[in-house]
């Protein structure tokens, strides 16, 4: 493993996480977002300090030009939520946690297909709530080291979710408290979530990817997953940390699970990449 992530693994855990600011209440959240006005909002956080929270009503118009550039009006392909899922409910753009790795921003616009029309045009979804998750360049997921680096079994059944933003969700039992590359942010009024994280590595038996799911009201309208080019998977992982792995065993093609409706258009942005894609739901 590189040694890299070795050390980020042993630095950050959920403890860690909670004791150096907390995570952001999803209804203080939506109040900070709710206006239409620039400026920040001060709220308060669950472990009783302050943050200070930037309106994600003001999505840069070149991040919305990409997404209305990319496939719209689109269903969404509902897939499995896979064996490393639980509640984390953590409302945050930046989830790395330290997690070593090509900086990854994310753009992903929650789409009303009751309202699409004929010319394409689908409505945004606004105050609805994105997560994500994914692997960390060394193949392992936070709260589930353990058994991460082999193929995904039977994780365990545990609880419902009954978080801010999900309710009912079944969860898996975690092997430790990590929290990193996991986390929520809630719509603008453009229908846009935002995140910062790296590209995901790979494990064996899957090709890449990152899990999302999209909540509104607690429940949950979709659970799918997102995927990459592989010409683009090929660039990245012949860099540090992810080129200490050797090959992977599987692909896009080879992949049981993969589907190309969830593909990110990607696109290169200064150290790193920038992945949008339209996310049409029934909400």
């Amino acid at each position: 493993m590189h040694e890299e992530i070795r050390a980020s693994r042993l630095r950050v855990t959920r403890r860690r996480a909670l004791s150096i600011g907390g995570t952001l209440g999803l209804g203080g959240f939506l109040a900070a977002c709710g206006g239409d006005g620039g400026g920040t909002t001060t709220v308060e956080t669950s472990a009783g300090t302050t943050a200070t929270v930037q309106p994600s009503t003001t999505a840069a118009s070149d991040v919305v030009a990409l997404l209305d550039r990319a496939a719209t009006c689109t269903l969404a392909q509902e897939e499995t939520q896979g064996p490393y899922w639980f509640d984390v409910d953590s409302i945050r753009s930046d989830v790395r946690e330290d997690r070593p790795g090509t900086r990854l921003e994310l753009a992903l616009r929650v789409q009303d297909m009751s309202q699409c029309e004929a010319g394409g045009e689908a409505a945004p979804v606004a105050n609805a709530v994105v997560e994500i998750w994914h692997c960390d360049a060394g193949g392992s997921y936070s709260g589930f080291e353990s058994g991460a680096m082999g193929p995904p079994g039977d994780a365990g059944s545990g609880e419902t979710s009954d978080g801010s933003y999900s309710q009912g969700d079944s969860e898996a039992t975690t092997s430790d408290d990590g929290t990193y590359l996991r986390g929520a942010q809630a719509t603008d009024r453009n229908g846009v979530a935002q995140f910062t994280t790296i590209y995901p590595g790979w494990y064996q038996g899957r090709t890449v990817h990152i899990h999302l799911k999209v909540h509104v009201d607690k429940r949950t309208v979709l659970t799918t997953q997102l995927y990459f080019d592989e010409a683009l998977n090929d660039e990245v992982f012949a860099t540090a940390p992810y080129d200490e792995r050797g090959g992977r065993d599987m692909t896009n093609d080879s992949d049981g699970i993969f589907d190309p409706v969830g593909l990110l258009d990607v696109s290169r942005e200064d150290d790193g990449y920038l992945g949008v894609i339209n996310l049409g739901v029934n909400a």
